[in-house]
């Protein structure tokens, strides 16, 4: 085992002792969707449920989330945890949306954003934005870098730096024991892609190795999605709670295996070069050699120059 990533999963334990009651949480926003990263999260947190001895008695998605519902079984001592990940701010308002209902709709109830990273392409969306969180006086927000957590200061006065929850994974899956002789790189090709992503395949030779989530996932994954999205948007419109619990208990079976056959493809490489954080997370969490490129926005560089950068098999890009 590796003392520096039993270290970052260690600095995960402080998030349990902000729990008001550890039988009285709802998680909100789990990702009924097929980022991988976002699942490695999902998976780390449900991991960090177990590990902690935290009993959710509520699990909702961004497509069966109902206010309605949760104010129905909310209690006054109900903690409510919003996933955490790469999505706070405008480019995926959706989920930021989500967290604003939330922080406005539930104001006496501690509410813990897990570990994020922040972003904003609109100044005025994020004054917005802070001065409704401000107005929660129970809000905990959980910073995955120090530049998040500068900028979280505007957004409450409960402000914590923490690594992903991808960490609590480690120790639960396998690590790289054996040589193949090939390389991967693992590119970024959607809307926090850049031109080091260019760069990079620019001066790879013909045949290297190039994928992203996208490659590694399957027709059937996109088909069991689909029909995951459309029971869960029907228990909603309908109203039946024990069909959304069906759906979160079917999903994280299925995605569990997602993780384990993606682990499968990771460790079939000795060395992985990236531009996903959670390409670099993941690599990490398997024991592989990779180095460690940025995304459109600085995220990848910040974070682990914050948490990963003493791991000794970990080293950046050098363009």
């Amino acid at each position: 085992m590796n003392q520096q990533l039993i270290d970052l999963k260690n600095k995960l334990s402080p998030i349990a002792d902000l729990i008001k009651d550890k039988n009285d949480v709802f998680y909100i926003d789990y990702p009924l969707h097929l980022n991988v990263g976002d699942l490695l999260i999902y998976h780390g947190t449900e991991q960090f449920f177990v590990d902690h001895g935290i009993n959710v008695t509520l699990r909702r998605s961004e497509f069966d989330m109902n206010l309605a519902e949760i104010k129905r079984k909310i209690t006054p001592t109900t903690t409510i945890l919003l996933h955490g990940g790469g999505n706070f701010g405008d480019l995926y308002p959706q989920h930021q949306n989500l967290r604003e209902t939330i922080v406005q709709a539930f104001p006496n109830n501690r509410v813990i954003v897990l570990p994020q990273t922040l972003y904003y392409k609109s100044q005025e969306t994020l004054e917005k934005s802070a001065a409704l969180f401000m107005q929660h006086n129970d809000c905990h927000l959980l910073a995955r870098d120090e530049r998040t957590a500068s900028v979280f200061e505007k957004f409450s006065p409960h402000v914590y730096l923490s690594p992903d929850m991808a960490h609590e994974l480690y120790g639960t899956l396998p690590t790289k024991n054996a040589k193949t002789g090939q390389s991967l790189y693992f590119l970024r090709k959607d809307i926090e892609a850049s031109d080091i992503e260019k760069n990079i395949t620019a001066q790879l030779p013909i045949g290297s190795h190039i994928k992203d989530w996208d490659d590694i996932l399957s027709g059937r994954d996109d088909v069991v999605l689909a029909i995951s999205w459309r029971l869960a948007k029907f228990a909603n419109r309908n109203n039946i709670c024990w069909l959304k619990d069906v759906v979160h208990q079917f999903w994280k079976s299925y995605t569990l295996r997602i993780v384990k056959r993606v682990a499968k493809n990771f460790l079939s490489y000795d060395k992985i070069t990236t531009t996903r954080l959670h390409g670099h997370i993941f690599s990490c969490l398997l024991e592989i050699p990779n180095v460690v490129c940025d995304n459109a926005y600085g995220k990848n560089t910040g974070y682990a120059n914050l948490w990963t950068k003493a791991v000794d098999f970990v080293e950046f890009y050098k363009a």
